[in-house]
C-alpha cells in the first residue's frame, strides 16, 4: 500500500467521523446512544452505582497526536545523529448490544495512520496504516460480579509492504465491594508472529465523591476530576502506541505496547454527547526494534519526549445506578 493510499484512508476516516459529528449526524447518533442507554437501563448490567460527574467511556472518537523529535540510541553505540518525529491520526467506534438481561456484545472498528519523519539518515520516511475490528462480551454474573472479554485482530502495513497481523485480547472481572469501590482483575495480551506481549490488569477504582475518582490499576493508573457534568480532567498513564518493531527484509511493521504516555488531559462537552479534549505530557520507553533471525539483538531506543493530542469524543450518558 502506498503512502498516498495511507493518507487517503486516514482522510476518509477523519471525514467519516466529522460527518457523524455534524449537526444532522449528532442528532441521529445521540438518538441511537439514548436508545442503547435505555436498553441497558432495563437490563441487569451495571456500569456504576455511585453518582459521578466523570463521563462514560467514548462510543466513538477521532484523535490527532504528535510527538517531539527524539534521538536514536543503541545499547552498543549510544546516541546517534539519527532522529525521528512521529505523528498519528486515529478513529474508532464501539456499538454495545444487550442480549437478554445479563449479557451484551460489543462490536467495534479502529483505523489509524502513523507517520515517521526520519532525519540524518538515508532511510526514507515511514507511513503506516493500521486496521482492527474488536469484538467483546460482557456478562453480569450477579449483583456484585461482572465478567468481560474481548479479541481484536490488528493488521498494519506501509508503502508496498505485506500486511502484518497480530491478535490483541484480554479477559477481565470486576467485583463491586461498595457503591464507590470496584476491584478489577484480568490479563491483556498481544500475540504476534515476531513476539508476544502479556501484562496483568489488576487494581481498583474508587470514587471519592461526585467529582473525584482514583484508578489504582496496573499498568495504567490515573486520577480523574470532574467539577461538573460538562468538564473533566485526568492525570495518568496510558499506552502510547509510539513504539514499533520492524521485521527485516519484508519490513512488516507492528506496534509495540511497551511504550507509555504520562499526561494531563482535559475534556469539555461542546454540545449533546460530543466532547472536545486536549492532552499533553511525556512519552517514555519509545523505540524501534529490528526483530527476526540474525537481527534480533538490534534495537534502538528513544529518549523520553513530549507529546500532545487533540480528540473529539462521542460519549453516552449512563443513568445513575447503571
Amino acid at each position: 500500500m502506498s503512502a498516498k493510499r495511507v493518507s487517503r484512508s486516514a482522510g476518509r476516516c477523519a471525514a467519516a467521523l466529522l460527518l457523524l459529528l455534524s449537526a444532522g449526524g449528532v442528532s441521529h447518533a445521540d438518538g441511537l446512544i439514548d436508545a442503547l442507554v435505555r436498553r441497558f437501563t432495563e437490563s441487569e448490567i451495571q456500569f456504576a452505582r455511585a453518582r459521578s460527574n466523570v463521563p462514560f467511556l467514548p462510543a466513538a472518537w477521532l484523535t490527532v497526536s504528535g510527538y517531539q523529535e527524539g534521538r536514536f540510541a543503541t545499547p552498543e553505540d549510544g546516541e546517534s545523529e539519527v532522529t525521528y518525529r512521529q505523528s498519528s491520526l486515529s478513529e474508532g467506534a464501539f456499538l454495545p448490544l444487550p442480549l437478554g438481561r445479563r449479557d451484551a456484545v460489543v462490536i467495534g472498528e479502529w483505523l489509524g495512520a502513523t507517520q515517521f519523519h526520519v532525519k540524518n539518515t538515508s532511510a526514507h520516511d515511514l507511513n503506516v496504516l493500521s486496521v482492527s475490528v474488536p469484538i467483546g462480551w460482557i456478562r453480569q454474573a450477579n449483583a456484585d460480579w461482572q465478567l468481560a472479554a474481548f479479541v481484536a485482530p490488528l493488521g498494519s502495513t506501509s508503502r508496498d509492504d505485506d500486511w502484518y497481523w497480530e491478535t490483541l485480547g484480554g479477559a477481565f472481572a470486576r467485583y463491586t465491594q461498595s457503591d464507590r469501590l470496584y476491584w478489577i482483575f484480568g490479563a491483556y495480551f498481544d500475540v504476534a508472529p515476531l513476539e508476544d506481549f502479556y501484562t496483568p490488569y489488576l487494581g481498583l477504582t474508587y470514587a471519592l465523591d461526585e467529582r473525584w475518582s482514583i484508578e489504582v490499576v496496573l499498568p495504567w493508573p490515573g486520577v480523574s476530576y470532574a467539577p461538573n457534568p460538562n468538564t473533566f480532567f485526568r492525570l495518568g498513564v496510558s499506552p502510547s502506541g509510539a513504539s514499533w518493531s520492524v521485521e527485516p527484509g519484508v519490513r512488516r511493521p507492528r506496534v509495540s505496547l511497551s511504550a507509555w504516555n504520562l499526561g494531563l488531559g482535559a475534556e469539555h462537552r461542546i454540545f449533546g454527547n460530543v466532547w472536545l479534549g486536549v492532552e499533553a505530557g511525556v512519552s517514555g520507553l519509545r523505540g524501534l526494534s529490528i526483530v527476526g533471525g540474525q537481527f534480533e539483538s538490534l534495537q534502538t531506543h528513544m529518549s523520553n519526549t513530549g507529546y500532545a493530542s487533540l480528540t473529539i469524543n462521542l460519549r453516552p450518558e449512563a443513568s445513575s445506578g447503571r
